[in-house]
C-alpha cells in the first residue's frame, strides 16, 4: 500500500555540511533503543531549525545605548522582541 501524499509536498535538498557538524548532528539525534538515527530525524531537525529561523526577529540595540549601528543585536522570537522594544522606550511598566 503506497503512502499518502504529503500535505506539503517535498522537495529533495542535496547539501554537504562540514564533518564536524554532521558528527554533532547524528550524536544528537542517535536513538540508542534503535542503535541508529530514526528514520525522519535529520529531516524534522533541520526542518525545525529552519522554521525557527525564519521567525525570529532581529533588534539593533544602537538607537537605545548609544552606540555604532550593529555592535549589539538581538535576536528572538516577534513577541519577544516588540516588548523589548516597549520595555526600551519606556512603555512597559
Amino acid at each position: 500500500m503506497p503512502y499518502p501524499k504529503n500535505v506539503i509536498p517535498t522537495v529533495y535538498l542535496r547539501v554537504g555540511l562540514p564533518e564536524d557538524l554532521h558528527t554533532k548532528m547524528t550524536l544528537f539525534l542517535y536513538s540508542e533503543l534503535e542503535q541508529r538515527v530514526p528514520k525522519g530525524s535529520y529531516q524534522n531537525f533541520l526542518s525545525d531549525l529552519i522554521r525557527g529561523f525564519f521567525g525570529m526577529r532581529r533588534l539593533d540595540l544602537a538607537p537605545f545605548a548609544g552606540v555604532d549601528a550593529g555592535s549589539y543585536i538581538v535576536t528572538g522570537s516577534e513577541a519577544s522582541i516588540a516588548l523589548l522594544k516597549r520595555t526600551l522606550n519606556g512603555a512597559h511598566k
